[in-house]
């Protein structure tokens, strides 16, 4: 019930880009006892709306651009702060 709940406050809390949690929820449905679900119902069907409405509503005036998208390179590629951490903390780096 607390993981629940605790998923249902991320929706509620940004539900566009934590809309993952309302399937989340909905993946361990079937593991709740009959009265925890009834009680979660009219949450999770607000967490639902909330999010229909977030992805309908414009963008905010002056809102900042997403930023971009990371590429597999970029996550592949480990930058100089990087390895100058792992060789400081003793992990060696990965053979190429």
């Amino acid at each position: 019930m607390n993981e629940a709940l605790s998923l249902l406050a991320d929706v509620f809390d940004d539900p566009i880009n934590n809309a993952w949690a309302l399937e989340e929820l909905r993946a361990q449905w079937r593991d709740l006892a009959p009265e925890e679900r009834d009680a979660l119902t009219p949450l999770a069907k607000l967490a639902a709306q909330r999010i229909t409405e977030a992805k309908a509503a414009p963008p905010a005036e002056g809102a900042a651009p997403p930023p971009p998208q990371a590429t597999d390179a970029d996550l592949a590629t480990p930058g100089e702060a990087e390895l100058r951490a792992a060789l400081r903390f003793g992990v060696a780096p990965s053979p190429e």
